[in-house]
């Protein structure tokens, strides 16, 4: 199975995302020195309980990062999955949409209310691939991963 159908299976179809996770997802490419877009997606998949290895695997496949720059994602990533975990009386780490509810939420510590809104509540909000996104570009990227899935249903 694609890890597309994975991801999209646990988290929903891609219209039920947040535009910017969207945008950030596949149109930024992370560095050292610009981390904010890249732990606003990581952020959502951490809050919405992604798998560590899956949240990066699907990172870097979305963000076409490969070498160096898909070996930072992957460290990164891993830091602030670890750090989230091993908090235990921090409040508001990081804030993340969560899908199943359809609200921002606060990531907190392990021994704190894991279900805090966040407040002011965001009232507009924009969802899935709109011309905001770079639609053609997104959907090219989408259907080049799912290709690669036929390719390799194929070879194997």
């Amino acid at each position: 199975m694609l890890l597309l159908d994975v991801i999209t299976e646990h988290l929903g179809p891609l219209e039920s995302w947040p535009t910017y996770i969207l945008q950030h997802l596949f149109l930024d490419r992370p560095s050292p020195t610009r981390t904010s877009r890249l732990r606003k997606v990581i952020a959502f998949l951490y809050g919405n309980d992604l798998p560590l290895e899956m949240a990066y695997d699907f990172y870097n496949a979305c963000s076409g990062c490969t070498g160096a720059t898909a070996r930072f994602v992957i460290e990164q990533t891993t830091e602030w999955y670890s750090g989230w975990h091993r908090s235990k009386f921090r409040q508001h780490i990081a804030e993340y949409y969560n899908v199943l509810f359809e609200k921002f939420y606060w990531i907190n510590g392990s021994l704190l209310n894991q279900q805090e809104i966040v407040l002011p509540e965001v009232t507009t909000m924009q969802f899935g691939i709109d011309e905001t996104t770079h639609p053609h570009k997104i959907r090219q990227m989408l259907e080049e991963m799912r290709e690669m899935r036929t390719r390799e249903e194929i070879e194997s």
